[in-house]
């Protein structure tokens, strides 16, 4: 498996930069992990749409699938010119009334939805969920594949389902939103020493940070080494082996 990062700010989009998305690729098969604000132009440059097997969405803030929606445009669109695109597994929590109204027409989506305990196969790939704490309805995912195993933080606070997600995961890819000084938000988003010290609780093999402002980079890096020997910061455009 391989993953490459489209998206990883915080909250919004940076000049340049976009939300939360991330491509895992096993064999043929793309998933797309979610698909926050801005991430639909880096998404485009590399991979076309219409390829996509799956599509998870971890929750249902805008910086992780505010971009969902045009995706849908953009196929629907196709489509309507006589192109044969065939639908696209959506893997997503409970929809409101109007986000399920606008993501159900014309066929672009085979919508299953997510809840705690959740498990999805498709071919050799398995998809588990797990319900995590965090403002609104949010989980954590884990992709086994090839013998190997990516988790996903999606957005959490601190809670002990979060070491559920990560156990001796090849690839932890988990939100480092803030350092430990500024621990306002710790009950629904993780601070680099808490990642990290998850991340070495659960035995995972490798950390990936994401999620993150760009000013504070270098101050997330330097506290999650502290914790946590072998932790990378994802780059736009980065492409990760899950080994």
């Amino acid at each position: 498996m391989k993953l490459t990062v489209f998206g990883n700010n915080a909250t919004c989009p940076e000049a340049d930069g976009a939300c939360s998305s991330f491509l895992v690729e096993a064999g043929p098969k793309k998933i797309l992990l979610d698909m926050g604000n801005g991430s639909l132009a880096k998404i485009r440059q590399k991979v076309d749409l219409a390829d996509l097997d799956i599509i998870i969405i971890s929750h249902l803030h805008f910086d992780h699938f505010g971009d969902l929606f045009c995706a849908k445009y953009h196929l629907e669109t196709r489509k309507a010119y006589g192109e044969e695109i065939h639908k696209i597994l959506l893997l997503i929590p409970k929809l409101p009334d109007w986000a399920a109204s606008e993501l159900s027409t014309n066929d672009v989506f085979e919508i299953h939805t997510i809840s705690d305990g959740y498990s999805f196969v498709f071919d050799s790939i398995e998809i588990n969920f797990t319900e995590l704490v965090h403002l609104i309805e949010s989980y954590g995912v884990r992709i086994q594949a090839e013998g190997k195993t990516l988790a996903y933080s999606g957005d959490t606070g601190i809670c002990d389902a979060v070491n559920a997600v990560a156990a001796n995961a090849d690839v932890f890819l988990c939100e480092a939103t803030f350092c430990s000084k500024s621990n306002a938000e710790e009950k629904h988003h993780l601070s680099a020493k808490t990642a990290a010290t998850a991340a070495c609780d659960a035995g995972v093999k490798k950390l990936l940070l994401t999620h993150f402002h760009s000013n504070q980079r270098e101050m997330i890096h330097t506290e999650a080494r502290k914790y946590f020997d072998h932790v990378t910061l994802t780059e736009i455009g980065g492409t990760y082996a899950i080994e």
